[in-house]
């Protein structure tokens, strides 16, 4: 009888372990599944979240009268991005903004250098009414741009810091600073050309 009974507990063990072994196969795979449906979760919010931050910097870096910007772009032979930079540092897109000095519209275009480049191209515009307009303005100011970008070189600090404060101040500091514009000393024009050059930055790496 004792025995029997022995070999009866040794045949219950192996069932035990049997069952054991189903139950941790189960369990591994239960953990498995959810660890492969977690980690898709994880991944469809962080594509959320890429798809909200990319969307605000389009909001803040915004892609607005493109028609124009790529048929100037393409004619004057300057990056669109840079052209979207100057426009958003300038008037933020707005076809009606004019500054204290007198510049007016999309491209901060004044009335004087308005006149030259139009003479130039043989336009005929209305001053200051003509600027107000998008395909006038971004015209003029493309052209006006692709023009000092050829004075110095493609040197894209050289030419928007002159686009800002006129030529006449910057070959002064390209004179003081033996040839290198090492220093700005209006800050208006330092600011002006670190945000041109940080949104041409961001406008390359959004939409380049």
């Amino acid at each position: 009888m004792r025995s029997s009974n022995r070999r009866r507990r040794r045949r219950s063990g192996k069932k035990n372990a049997g069952c054991m072994a189903v139950t941790c196969l189960g369990t591994i795979l239960v953990i498995a599944l959810a660890v492969f449906l977690l980690r898709g979760c994880v991944l469809k919010i962080s594509d959320m979240f890429n798809n909200v931050g990319d969307s605000i910097l389009r909001q803040q870096y915004p892609i607005k009268y493109e028609k124009y910007v790529n048929k100037y772009s393409r004619e004057y032979d300057v990056d669109k991005f840079l052209i979207y930079a100057v426009i958003k540092t300038e008037s933020g897109f707005d076809q009606y903004a004019v500054s204290r000095a007198g510049a007016y519209g999309l491209m901060q275009v004044q009335e004087e250098t308005a006149g030259d480049c139009a003479e130039r191209l043989d336009m005929e515009i209305a001053l200051p009414d003509d600027l107000y307009e998008p395909d006038i303005n971004i015209h003029i100011g493309t052209y006006y741009l692709s023009w000092l970008l050829d004075m110095y070189g493609g040197d894209i600090s050289l030419a928007v810091a002159a686009y800002n404060a006129g030529i006449g101040n910057v070959e002064k500091w390209l004179e003081d600073g033996g040839g290198e514009l090492s220093y700005i000393p209006f800050p208006e024009t330092r600011n002006y050309v670190e945000g041109v050059n940080n949104s041409y930055e961001k406008y390359k790496e959004i939409y380049g």
